[in-house]
């Protein structure tokens, strides 16, 4: 394994030259994050070029030409970098990167309505303490907790199989064909899934969070103009065929968008 101290930050992107340093960048920065670390990746050449006039040099170290869509970008990060290789992937539109107090009280419940979010501000440290943890794990992914809302975190870190979000998440690189990814909708889910059936293991923090605006944000995927539902549906039944021990279908909210739950088999490993 390489030394954690040589982690690489990974952000994909697309269309969004004009909003990656007020967010996700400037996050970043905030963090201690050193500007070498950061790689954007890109589509094609005009998007290199829009980004190379639109994106402070000071922020990041290089851009990379990659491929389009998500699924397809991934995957060409994974294959660019060696195996071994510690990657933390980051989309482009972060806002903010959370940790959790712990609240107080008798009840769980009274914990929860105390508990508190506070920005982290030293993310190199928490890049290179969660690296550690997937080494004593044997784990292969870590990732976080997927909602901005103090009350549903609790502090603990558990290995079982619960759902890495793909806004945030560290992977030590592997070139292994049956974690290359087949969607761009619910693709972290199959990442999720991927890493789990592989290994026994995935490294969720139930106390870090990030705040972003899933599927609101001008660019990224919304600029694909595919209908997020019917994309939503046959990712759910492709994610369903695939690992059935795995997965349940559920739709979720007045628009009933096909979501899928995780099926633990394993009795929940908490690590802290």
């Amino acid at each position: 394994m390489i030394n954690p101290i040589e982690y690489i930050i990974v952000i994909p992107s697309y269309k969004r030259s004009e909003t990656i340093g007020l967010n996700t960048l400037r996050v970043l920065n905030e963090k201690k994050v050193p500007a070498s670390k950061i790689f954007i990746f890109v589509a094609n050449e005009n998007e290199e070029m829009d980004y190379l006039d639109n994106v402070d040099k000071n922020l990041y170290n290089k851009i990379i030409i990659g491929k389009l869509g998500l699924k397809n970008q991934r995957n060409f990060i994974t294959k660019y970098y060696p195996e071994n290789t510690y990657i933390v992937e980051c989309d482009d539109d972060l806002k903010e990167i959370s940790y959790l107090q712990k609240g107080i009280g008798e009840t769980r419940v009274d914990i929860q309505k105390t508990n508190k979010l506070y920005p982290m501000e030293d993310m190199d440290k928490f890049f290179k303490e969660a690296y550690t943890r997937l080494i004593d794990n044997k784990s292969y992914i870590w990732g976080i907790y997927p909602v901005h809302n103090a009350f549903f975190l609790s502090d603990k870190i558990t290995t079982d199989l619960r759902f890495l979000v793909g806004p945030m998440f560290g992977k030590i690189n592997r070139h292994n064909p049956d974690l290359l990814l087949e969607l761009d909708e619910k693709e972290d889910v199959e990442r999720t899934l991927r890493h789990y059936k592989l290994d026994g293991s995935v490294i969720r923090y139930w106390n870090v969070t990030i705040k972003t605006n899933y599927y609101k944000n001008k660019g990224g995927m919304q600029s694909e103009n595919k209908d997020r539902y019917l994309e939503a549906e046959k990712s759910a039944n492709y994610l369903i065929s695939i690992f059935p021990e795995y997965t349940k279908k559920w739709y979720k909210g007045v628009k009933q968008r096909p979501e899928i739950k995780l099926i633990a088999k394993k009795k929940s490993k908490y690590i802290v």
